[in-house]
């Protein structure tokens, strides 16, 4: 366990410095590849951990892996187009990626209701709530304010509108089943779910900056925002790590 912490924290540190070099290398989007990275190698390790292989993992491992696996490619492919071709990478083909991992995670979530059993009424009244505070930040935002001055085209006031309402289901996915894994659990690893919250928020910050930038056509320091993604990253593999160090735990009581 020290040696994976090791390895996390290492290229935790040289994601985060990456963002002062970019200046002088191009815009890769190497960080954010780096810390996607680190959690598809989380998530083989915590899939090891529960004894099952990459071929023999259940449903909501394979939607998690999957996920990330979208997320990574996302990434690389938004750091090609604005490295190597130089084109501005928003809207592209990386964004087909961004949301089939948005998607594969709100089906994690989905899944895992079966295990927790929140009423649907609560994620739906939490929905309903969270869907008209988005929509009503992003109406005035977009449709009030300057609403002429716009270079974005159509796709990115799509994108712009669903990006946060992906990031905020998994705010409340997060919340939610921290209450109800508080409620059963006789460990701590609950405090996992926080984290997952908190990667939902920064991931909403993260897309509605980078949207509205885009949308007025601020373009020129946009992957200065892409540090909120990093952040968003990092939590998850926190998440995972706490997942795992439980686990760990449960097994040697075993």
């Amino acid at each position: 366990m020290k040696s994976l912490i090791l390895v996390f924290v290492v290229f935790g540190i040289i994601s985060l410095l990456f963002y002062f070099a970019e200046s002088y290398l191009g815009y890769y989007n190497i960080p954010n590849v780096i810390t996607s990275g680190i959690v598809i190698y989380l998530i083989f390790f915590l899939i090891h951990r529960t004894g099952n292989s990459f071929l023999q993992m259940d449903r909501m491992q394979m939607f998690l892996m999957i996920s990330f696996v979208c997320w990574f490619s996302a990434e690389a492919i938004f750091g090609y187009y604005s490295g190597v071709l130089k084109i501005d990478p928003y809207p592209s083909i990386a964004d087909i990626f961004y949301l089939a991992g948005h998607i594969f995670f709100i089906l994690l979530l989905w899944s895992l209701n079966k295990t927790y059993k929140i009423e649907p009424s609560i994620i739906i009244s939490l929905l309903i709530t969270f869907f008209l505070f988005a929509f009503y930040v992003l109406y005035i935002t977009v449709f009030i304010f300057n609403v002429y001055s716009f270079s974005g085209g159509l796709i990115d006031s799509i994108l712009v509108f669903s990006y946060p309402i992906f990031d905020l289901i998994i705010v409340i996915g997060g919340v939610v089943y921290y209450f109800r894994e508080r409620d059963i659990s006789l460990n701590r690893e609950y405090v996992s779910w926080l984290l997952i919250s908190a990667c939902g928020f920064f991931f909403f910050a993260a897309d509605v900056i980078f949207g509205i930038n885009d949308l007025y056509g601020h373009t020129e320091d946009y992957h200065l925002y892409d540090l909120f993604f990093n952040v968003g990253y990092l939590m998850l593999g926190i998440a995972l790590m706490t997942r795992i160090f439980y686990l760990n735990i449960q097994r040697r009581n075993d």
